[in-house]
């Protein structure tokens, strides 16, 4: 728009030679205008994308586990009851068996967070109405448990077994079930894979949806203890996407069912059955990623393509965006209208390099904003964070120069190497700082190493600026470590390019 507007203004600049001396003036105020009107606007970044995670979620119509799966539940847990000596208990309103979370993240996964709560047990046992236990509507009509979805890339996490279910609490594996497809996406009459863990005080918990093959070896009548790996989150059995159906009962029978949550709406039982129960919404910044495009959502169960990035070389160009952006990414969990997100890009020595705003409008469970934001170019490791409702997420990622070189340098290092990439001489700065009032010979050493180790070329350095001579050096990598009075040292890499 600006080039065009540029070239506009020209053509009448070639024209007003032509013209009498009075509209030559006007016409050249008018030029004038024009050119400055562009020279100070300000350039706008395009607006954030986004707004609800797109997730499959189950209904009355679709409900996580079916009557035909109900009773068969009932009476298989009746035999093994029996099978192994165990006492049966009355119904009960009063727990002696605290439950702890029974997820967590698998060693390797770093997201701030990775679930959030799309359904809780219907309270409510009039048809067609209902209420979970804090008196709000996050529920389904007849829904017997608390239905825990993983996310963000709920079918990446479940590919790369990334969230795994544990036993809330100690007891002994009732009933098990495994081997079944685990990516359904809409209602069917397959078994879930699942595990029935019975409790001390005759109550149990029943996992249902977990990953195809993914649960524990142990056998019916074997023990758990709390925390214990039973399986890996999945979608099987009459799920409608990637999440843990978790279900408590105070008996044997699905009329004892126990809402593990204390809250006014709660008419089952008054106290918490958690250790530490979780609040009812838990707004946050769960995970920021930097993304050399846009992130691909395909539709259930297809597995998401993140697009994330750790590492971008300049000059940079991400397919579909301008040159030099890139995406940042944004996941939150219960996003609340009214509250403000502030993602910050810091430089490596923690200063900022940018910073905005992003203020919610409307209330999701899961959500997603990408915003499109220039990169730096001077190569380090830059941290890209957020902090929503009090909570901070962040993440790093690397700036290269185009050849790939980063320098390897601890941040709070006394030297410095420039220039980098280098041509015939190279120079060592060392902060007056550190040399203080020490003797002219003692600020310390630089080696220059090939990228095997071996020693080129020792160097002392005995000022403020030292320059080395590098020219006889071939193009190529080369390691600088300087070491100082004191032992320690910090290490560069070095590309020579005559």
């Amino acid at each position: 728009m600006h080039a065009t507007i540029i070239c506009f203004a020209v053509s009448i600049l070639i024209k007003i030679h032509t013209m009498n001396k009075p509209f030559r003036i006007l016409a050249l105020c008018s030029v004038f205008c024009l050119l400055a009107n562009i020279c100070t606007s300000q350039i706008t970044e395009p607006a954030s994308e986004g707004g609800e995670y797109p997730m499959q979620l189950n209904d009355a119509a679709h409900p996580c586990v079916t009557a035909q799966e109900y009773e068969t539940l009932e009476k298989r847990c009746a035999e093994n009851i029996k099978l192994l000596g165990l006492t049966t208990t009355n119904t009960r309103s009063t727990n002696t068996t605290l439950l702890s979370w029974p997820l967590k993240a698998a060693t390797g996964l770093n997201d701030c967070g990775y679930y959030a709560i799309t359904a809780y047990a219907d309270q409510n046992t009039a048809g067609g109405a209902t209420q979970d236990w804090n008196c709000g509507t996050n529920t389904y009509d007849s829904h017997r448990g608390t239905d825990i979805a993983i996310t963000p890339y709920p079918f990446y996490k479940l590919d790369h077994n990334e969230v795994e279910v544990i036993a809330a609490a100690a007891g002994t594996i009732l009933y098990k079930s495994d081997g079944h497809f685990d990516k359904y996406c809409a209602s069917n009459s397959d078994t879930a894979n699942f595990i029935i863990i019975r409790h001390a005080d005759g109550s149990q918990a029943n996992y249902f949806h977990m990953k195809k093959n993914s649960l524990t070896a142990k056998t019916v009548g074997q023990t758990v203890t709390a925390g214990e790996y039973l399986g890996v989150v999945g979608s099987s059995g009459n799920s409608s996407g990637a999440h843990l159906h978790f279900e408590v009962w105070s008996g044997s029978t699905v009329a004892t069912l126990n809402d593990p949550f204390a809250g006014n709406c709660n008419t089952i039982n008054a106290n918490s059955w958690w250790a530490a129960q979780k609040p009812y919404t838990e707004p946050a910044a769960i995970k920021v990623s930097v993304n050399t495009t846009d992130a691909v959502f395909p539709a259930c169960p297809a597995t998401e393509t993140p697009n994330e990035s750790t590492t971008f070389a300049v000059p940079f160009q991400g397919a579909g965006l301008a040159p030099g952006y890139a995406k940042f990414y944004l996941f939150m969990r219960n996003e609340t209208s009214g509250m403000t997100a502030t993602m910050t890009i810091l430089n490596p020595n923690n200063t900022t390099f940018n910073t905005w705003t992003y203020t919610s409008a409307t209330t999701y469970k899961t959500s997603t904003r990408s915003f499109s934001k220039l990169l730096p170019t001077t190569p380090g490791t830059y941290t890209f964070k957020s902090v929503y409702n009090g909570t901070e997420c962040s993440t790093t990622f690397t700036i290269t120069g185009a050849t790939g070189i980063t320098p390897i340098r601890n941040p709070q290092s006394e030297f410095r190497i420039s220039p980098n990439p280098a041509s015939n001489t190279v120079t060592i700065t060392v902060d007056e700082s550190m040399l203080g009032s020490l003797p002219t010979g003692q600020a310390g050493t630089a080696t220059i190493t090939d990228v095997t180790g071996r020693g080129i070329i020792n160097y002392k350095l005995e000022m403020i600026n030292t320059q080395l001579q590098t020219g006889n050096l071939a193009n190529g990598v080369y390691l600088v470590t300087i070491t100082g009075t004191g032992g320690s040292s910090t290490t560069e890499k070095l590309l020579v390019s005559h």
